[in-house]
């Protein structure tokens, strides 16, 4: 078997082309990855077919058996070698090698390239200081966004808040939002985020899955239109009514995100909310109505009854009153 391998290698540098063809294709259907030294003399080849060949079979089998031979591919000047090494530098377990070769591959003058490098040392924390400032410069968005995600240099990153990528000013916000703000920097960082609707939509799960103190000022700031997105988010990461973030909504008068998630929820704890937002004067007369709208389908259950009773004793607004009444099956006895 090696010695039909070494032969199989050997035909590579066949003078019949047809052989050599051959050869490749059984070293690639036959996954042998001790070849991959020889693909080198390929490289320089006059047919692109086999150069091609060559390049793939370093980025099949160098990364993890031969890594050494990449250097080669990093410090020529042809743009496919380089898109090569750039792909597989994560594979590579050797991380000082794999810094060298993207520190190569920082001169190649191919953008993807150059992202792929640059990247690959921002997410390693290999980048020296001068560099991390060349990166957080970039105009590519992909490194520059990198590069903010791990940064501490708030003017940096307020800079970043207008960006004209939408995934810049993200990233920014995502950073900023993780970090540690004096107060003008949190007002600032509330400013973006009330002007920018994607920055504003990333803000508002973050904060609602970490409990974060952004939360309410978020949902005091949204308009008609987000306030859709907000209450989504609530339902995706707010499972119980006695939560702590409703409490503090409730006491931030944020009460109309709060009887907009309530809608549609029939657990005891959500009746008892309920019926308690539904006596709130801050709460406006539609949110009150949806509510009582919404529990239609439990007509017939006495709590359901007593409260739509004790709506009709107590409120004066016509809005709730007409959604009380529907909902009571007790009907006025008519007059003698």
């Amino acid at each position: 078997m090696a010695a039909s391998v070494q032969s199989t290698i050997a035909k590579l540098k066949h003078k019949d082309i047809r052989q050599r063809r051959r050869a490749v294709r059984v070293l690639f259907d036959s996954d042998i990855h001790e070849s991959v030294e020889a693909f080198s003399k390929l490289l320089n080849d006059k047919d692109i077919w086999f150069r091609n060949k060559a390049i793939e079979a370093y980025r099949r089998w160098a990364p993890k058996h031969a890594p050494h031979l990449l250097i080669e591919l990093a410090k020529r000047k042809e743009t496919d070698g380089h898109k090569c090494v750039s792909s597989v530098l994560r594979n590579i377990q050797d991380l000082k090698l794999a810094e060298e070769l993207a520190r190569l591959l920082l001169l190649s003058d191919d953008s993807i390239v150059k992202r792929n490098a640059s990247v690959y040392l921002i997410d390693n924390e290999f980048s020296s200081s001068e560099e991390e400032e060349i990166f957080l410069s970039s105009k590519d968005p992909v490194i520059k966004s990198a590069s903010l995600a791990i940064t501490n240099d708030i003017p940096s990153l307020q800079d970043a808040l207008n960006d004209s990528h939408p995934d810049v000013r993200k990233q920014a916000g995502i950073r900023m939002l993780e970090m540690n703000l004096s107060k003008e920097e949190e007002s600032l960082l509330s400013t973006a985020i009330s002007n920018d609707t994607a920055l504003w939509k990333l803000a508002v799960p973050k904060a609602m899955k970490e409990e974060s103190e952004h939360l309410i000022s978020l949902a005091k700031g949204c308009t008609n239109s987000q306030r859709r997105f907000f209450v989504a988010s609530m339902r995706e990461h707010i499972h119980e009514a006695d939560d702590n973030r409703i409490n503090t909504l409730l006491a931030e008068d944020c009460t109309s995100v709060v009887s907009r998630w309530l809608v549609g929820r029939n657990d005891s704890k959500s009746d008892v909310l309920r019926e308690t937002l539904l006596f709130d004067e801050r709460v406006d007369s539609i949110d009150k109505s949806r509510m009582l709208e919404r529990i239609l389908h439990r007509q017939n259950e006495v709590l359901v009854q007593e409260l739509a009773r004790k709506v009709l004793d107590q409120s004066s607004d016509e809005v709730v009153l007409s959604a009380a009444r529907n909902l009571s099956t007790v009907t006025d006895e008519p007059s003698s």
